[in-house]
């Protein structure tokens, strides 16, 4: 068994003409300066223009990255015959206003994960992206980490055999008090969180796990007393496939401790055991190790990383699919049910009980 950088490397989509794609950035703060950009041009993608509200922002924007053409006005952006697909990097409050505005000229769309943190507000976009014929993408970015698609491949090629059991652990510090996300409601869950939570469903997806979706989990959460953030920090999901009742053979555990004061001490590491061996990885390599042999532990470095060479992969991916008449790998409807596991996770970790897909979908 060999893992090979090419099979796991987020990248640009080999057989499409990127210069046919001009892309319209919108939104040019921290995440689009940080990782959006820095991953498109290392991708090669065809940035033609970019827009904020804030002035200063859109020109420096503009400037730093060499980017013709910026604008404050999202009309002036999409009267462009250049701008063939849209990088809507906003935060939640502002995405409806302009994918209304979109919908006025169509074209793709990538928008930030989650869809929405509110799933009735979720369902409100994706009525609007239909309605337009907009082909709409979230940017749900950890799918494409070199770390976490290594590690689906080796899933995929059944080098343990039938997955039954995921387990992750995260331990990091996000209780800045200067920072956005620290007042943000639920932000834990259901914004840093959600990633963890996605790709929980991406690893289900494989055929070796049976290609599953979660049907109901369970969530536990705590908090310091002296934290900035209002709510907890901490969190702790058991999350279940299949039929009610554990007869199907997939589970997942989940724990995030994000206000480990200590950097130390912060660690990184998902884990899948089959039937035929395990396979796990941290955010430099993946390792395998197979019951017939079971001393005999594989070890391979990553090469690359999640920010922000992940961020080449959901662009390129709608690029892709607007170019071959498909949908993107990450639909608005498929990150529905992203969102609806984050909100059980929040409502279980309030009431206190199993919540099932199916009591926050309906």
């Amino acid at each position: 068994m060999t893992l090979q950088p090419e099979q796991y490397r987020p990248g640009p989509p080999a057989d499409v003409d990127l210069a046919q794609y001009g892309v319209g950035i919108v939104g040019c703060g921290g995440i689009t300066n940080g990782a959006h950009l820095p991953a498109y041009q290392k991708a090669g993608y065809h940035i033609v223009a970019c827009c904020d509200i804030d002035e200063e922002a859109a020109r420096n924007t503009a400037e730093r990255w060499n980017i013709p053409f910026w604008t404050t006005d999202i009309h002036a952006l999409l009267e462009r015959d250049d701008v063939r697909v849209i990088d809507m990097a906003l935060h939640p409050a502002a995405r409806k206003e302009t994918l209304q505005a979109i919908a006025h000229a169509p074209r793709p769309v990538l928008t930030q994960k989650p869809l929405h943190m509110e799933y009735a507000l979720a369902e409100e976009l994706i009525e609007i992206a239909e309605n337009a014929g907009i082909l709409l993408a979230v940017n749900q970015q950890a799918r494409w980490a070199p770390e976490h698609k290594a590690l689906r491949v080796l899933m995929d090629q059944g080098v343990a055999g039938p997955i039954y059991s995921i387990h992750h652990l995260r331990r990091s510090f996000q209780d800045q008090p200067d920072q956005w996300w620290t007042n943000l409601a639920n932000f834990n869950i259901g914004d840093h969180g959600v990633h963890y939570l996605d790709l929980c469903r991406f690893f289900a997806a494989s055929p070796m796990a049976g290609s599953r979706e979660w049907t109901r989990l369970h969530c536990t959460t705590a908090m310091l007393p002296d934290q900035n953030g209002p709510d907890p920090l901490i969190y702790s999901a058991n999350v279940e496939f299949g039929e009610i009742g554990g007869r199907v053979g997939l589970m997942a555990s989940m724990q995030f401790n994000n206000i480990v004061r200590a950097s130390g001490a912060h660690s990184y590491t998902w884990w899948m055991d089959g039937t035929e061996g395990s396979v796990w990885g941290t955010s430099s390599e993946v390792s395998w190790v197979r019951a017939d042999d079971p001393r005999s532990v594989n070890t391979i470095p990553i090469e690359g990383t999640w920010f922000p060479d992940a961020f080449q992969g959901p662009l390129g991916d709608l690029i892709a699919a607007d170019a071959h008449g498909r949908e993107p790998a990450v639909t608005p409807r498929d990150n529905l049910n992203t969102i609806a596991m984050t909100a059980a996770a929040i409502r279980s970790s309030k009431s206190g009980r199993v919540v099932a897909r199916e009591e926050v979908v309906a």
